[in-house]
Order: structure tokens, then C-alpha cells, then sequence
């Protein structure tokens, strides 16, 4: 895995507008010949263009051949169906190809740390050693401390002021005695959310596979993702299960030490993309 690059600039709503629609015709985008016409197009300097850039890999809106780059399928289908980005739907699509992403971090470990602790945490140094031992041990990411910092300041960003992401409501952040404090939150989590998220896991994690033990998806940080408490989950997949809309999709197998999650054919991220930003209702706070 590996940082984002996020400048600590966050990715707002106008400058992925606009990468839908400019990089299409312009796959040089971000080469230094193309530096002018690409400025003007997104109204920003350079660090931030090359924040845009890791934002767009991360998020898997974009791929690139050497200097150029292209929307991925992923893009495609979210500028065909959303090209204002308006909806909630996108903005939590665009939220979970991040935390599955190999261009994830800090953003995927933020969510593993924040959860992992139960309540809020303080945004100070031993957040940042925290995070750095999680991308050590599972990614094997020796990033420095300050790299961490500096990429982790625009992944805040993301969930604060009139960001989209901040609409979502995944982050309670508390600012009192000059310091920053955070938590998950409680939002709504759309059905589609949840089965797009496990079609992503799988996709990722588990391509082979068409069984895998629920407390696999618990070390990967899986419900904290969705800001969903163990209980929540697990309830929440026993009832997709029972639903006709779901049942080829997965099933939930209760064993008595050890549950599982059954994939179902239809359990596939191209198809639960679709479904999230086409049948999902907004859950916009």
C-alpha cells in the first residue's frame, strides 16, 4: 500500500467534477507541457494538482500509462451516473474504493485507528505513531512520521467544513482547548453501502474464495469502514440475507464459535456499484 500524496489538500466536489469531464479529452492532464491548460481547468496551483492526482489514484477514479491518464470503469460510471457528483450514493462509492485502494493510506489506517479505540481520539503525535505502526504491520509502509502527518492533514480535511465527505457523517470532530478530537459517528448506512463494500473486500482480499469467516473481515477494519459497531453488522448482513434483493448476492452462516459470509454470484463490484449509485436513497445529514 501506499500514501495518497495529499498535499493536505483535501479533494473537493468542484475539482472531481471536473476531472469526470476534463481528463477524458485531456490524458495529459498532469504533464508539465499541459501544466498551463490544467490550471486554468481546475484553478489551482501546482501542489495542488498533484494532490488531485493522488486523490484520483486513490480513489480508483483514474489509472495511468506512464505520463497518461485515463478514468477507470469506476470513473466512467460515476461521471454516467452522477456527473454533478450530487448524490450521496457517490460520495460513499468514492469513500470505499479509498479504504480498498492500494493508494490508501493514511486514510484507510485513520478509520482503523479511530475505530479500533472505541471513542474519541486526540489528533496529536501519538495518533501519528499509531497510524505509522498500522501501516508498518499490515502494509509493511515504512513512512516517516512526518510523510504520515502531512497526508494525514488532507485526509481530515475530507471530513470537515462543506465537504462531501463531511455531509456523510462518518466523523464526529470536536475542536476544544486548541485540540482536535475525532470519533466514528453513527450515519446512515445505505444497504447497498454494505454489499458494495463486502464485493470490494472480496475483490481484494479474497478473489478465490467463496467463503470467508466474518472475523476475517473484523482484521481488516471492515466495520469500520461502514462506522457500524459489530452488533450493527452483524444484524445488518442477517437481514440482507433474508431479503430477496440479496439472497444471491450473500449469506450469513451462523456456526456456533465461528460465523462466516457466503459470496454469492451476483457478488461483484462492477454489479453492487450500480446498485449503490442507482438504487441507494441519499443519507445526506
Amino acid at each position: 500500500m501506499a500514501l495518497i500524496d495529499t498535499q493536505t489538500f483535501p479533494l473537493t466536489k468542484q475539482r472531481l467534477i471536473t476531472a469526470l469531464a476534463f481528463i477524458p479529452n485531456e490524458p495529459d492532464v498532469f504533464s508539465s507541457s499541459n501544466m498551463r491548460k490544467t490550471r486554468v481547468a481546475f484553478i489551482s496551483g501546482k501542489n495542488v494538482l498533484s494532490s488531485i492526482r493522488g486523490w484520483l489514484l486513490a480513489a480508483s477514479v483514474i489509472t495511468n500509462d506512464r505520463s497518461q491518464y485515463y478514468l477507470t470503469d469506476y470513473g466512467k460510471r460515476l461521471f454516467a451516473n452522477d456527473s454533478r457528483m450530487e448524490k450521496a450514493a457517490s460520495w460513499w462509492s468514492f469513500h470505499l474504493s479509498i479504504c480498498f485502494s492500494e493508494r490508501c493510506e493514511p486514510y484507510r489506517a485513520l478509520f482503523y485507528v479511530v475505530g479500533e479505540s472505541g471513542g474519541y481520539v486526540i489528533q496529536d503525535d501519538t495518533l501519528i505513531s499509531k497510524i505509522a505502526a498500522i501501516l508498518d504491520d499490515h502494509s509493511g509502509l515504512g513512512a516517516a512520521n512526518a510523510s504520515i502527518e502531512t497526508n494525514l492533514s488532507g485526509v481530515l480535511k475530507m471530513f470537515m467544513g462543506d465537504s462531501p465527505l463531511s455531509d456523510l457523517g462518518l466523523f464526529d470532530i470536536l475542536e476544544e482547548d486548541n485540540k482536535r478530537r475525532l470519533r466514528l459517528a453513527e450515519p446512515s448506512v445505505p444497504d447497498q453501502a454494505i454489499v458494495h463494500a463486502l464485493a470490494l473486500a472480496r475483490q481484494k482480499h479474497f478473489p478465490t474464495r467463496v467463503t470467508v469467516h466474518f472475523s476475517e473481515l473484523i482484521e481488516l477494519g471492515f466495520h469500520h469502514f461502514l462506522c457500524l459497531p459489530l452488533s450493527t453488522l452483524r444484524k445488518r448482513l442477517r437481514e440482507l440475507c433474508k431479503s430477496s434483493v440479496w439472497q444471491q448476492h450473500l449469506e450469513f452462516l451462523e456456526g456456533q464459535d465461528l460465523d462466516s459470509i457466503r459470496f454469492g454470484d451476483r457478488l461483484n463490484a462492477n454489479q453492487t456499484l450500480l446498485n449503490l449509485l442507482q438504487e441507494s436513497e441519499d443519507t445526506w445529514i
